[in-house]
């Protein structure tokens, strides 16, 4: 069995969409001009011993819908 997290301090959370597929969500309404990007670290652990995990880095960008 594989345990994903993101920090939970981040505006988003990891929602089970399928078996061993998930999806990154917002928690909250997101501003661009608090904060304009995003760097989301994906850990994914099983249940070993000892333990196995891997990690990925999502980079996300917060557009403004009012700038051209």
């Amino acid at each position: 069995e594989v345990r994903c997290s993101i920090a939970e301090s981040l505006p988003f959370r990891l929602e089970k969409s399928f078996e061993d597929y998930y999806r990154v969500v917002t928690t909250r309404e997101l501003d661009r001009e608090e904060v304009s990007e995003y760097n989301v670290t994906v850990r994914a652990a099983d249940g070993g011993s000892p333990a196995l995990w891997s990690s990925a880095v999502l980079a996300l960008r917060v557009l403004d819908v009012n700038d051209n």
